[in-house]
């Protein structure tokens, strides 16, 4: 059994995309664009897929390179095989399946008070239908699984096939700013989806593993601006990335890298793995979120 050096330790080796064949779900904004820029600028041939075929279409110009476009609903079963129907036609392998597409369902009832049991009661049942969760978990949760054992035929035909999902830090912390009640179980069910992939596509030694991103500028917490990757994030997003130890919100790049690394040779013995990208996010949520308690059962020293 051989574990000699097979590349050399040069950034572009190490870290090479170079031919691979890509697909990346939500490719047509946010998250999903920057990471689908990533692989092409660096040589991969990618496919981003959306609902919005205007969308695609205008970050497929603004991106350049090797990259394609494929209009589909993740939402669905029949979905997931039309998109990977699709990608079949034009190749007999993919080396990297990036599932990146979600939504959030916000509350449709507010609290301004979250300490008020009156407001808080009067969210949880008014504020979420079964509709909301319903839609969150078809997308979160269900297209991740059926897109994902839809492409294992492709994918068992790479040499480093791998998966990686891009879950969200709702997904591991009770934080009020992370959307509804929908969003955080979705996403902490996907986590575990993840896993479970891991385990299951073992044996075609198809690498399963997760991102949790923190906040990054996006469709999701703001607008898009002029700059082919420039959001304006919402007040909400903006005042949960000062919590950050970073204390902003994170960059493109900062998502692209890591995608990057569980994809490239560097990558490759990672499996199963769970990584937080939030500048510190999950770490602050321990000690400063939540519910706030009376000031005097909190020590004299640490206030917070």
């Amino acid at each position: 059994m051989s574990a000699e050096q097979q590349i050399s330790f040069s950034i572009q080796d190490l870290f090479s995309v170079k031919g691979k064949v890509v697909v990346v779900t939500g490719g047509g904004s946010g998250l999903g664009k920057a990471i689908a820029e990533g692989f092409a600028v660096n040589g991969a041939k990618v496919y981003i897929v959306g609902r919005r075929l205007e969308a695609l279409e205008k970050a497929a110009k603004e991106i350049g390179g090797d990259i394609h476009v494929v209009q589909g609903d993740v939402q669905t079963r029949e979905g997931c095989l039309e998109i990977v129907n699709a990608v079949k036609a034009n190749e007999d392998h993919i080396d990297t399946l990036i599932n990146c597409a979600g939504v959030n369902s916000p509350w449709r009832v507010v609290a301004k008070d979250h300490n008020d049991p009156d407001q808080v009661e009067n969210m949880l049942v008014n504020g979420i239908i079964e509709e909301d969760f319903n839609s969150s978990n078809q997308i979160n949760v269900n297209g991740v699984y059926f897109l994902t054992v839809n492409f294992v035929p492709l994918l068992r035909k790479s040499a480093d096939p791998n998966v990686c999902v891009i879950a969200s830090l709702a997904a591991l912390a009770n934080i009020r700013s992370m959307g509804s009640i929908t969003y955080g179980v979705s996403k902490a069910a996907v986590v575990h989806l993840a896993k479970l992939l891991a385990g299951r596509l073992h044996p075609m030694k198809i690498r399963v593993n997760t991102i949790c991103p923190g906040i990054f500028p996006s469709e999701m917490t703001g607008t898009t601006t002029a700059g082919k990757h420039e959001y304006s994030i919402n007040h909400q997003a903006e005042k949960a990335a000062l919590r950050c130890t970073a204390g902003r919100p994170g960059r493109p790049e900062e998502m692209v890298a890591p995608v990057l690394l569980l994809s490239s040779p560097g990558g490759a013995y990672m499996n199963h793995a769970l990584l937080t990208v939030d500048g510190g996010r999950l770490m602050g949520a321990s000690i400063n979120d939540g519910i706030r308690l009376p000031d005097s059962t909190y020590t004299d020293d640490i206030l917070g």
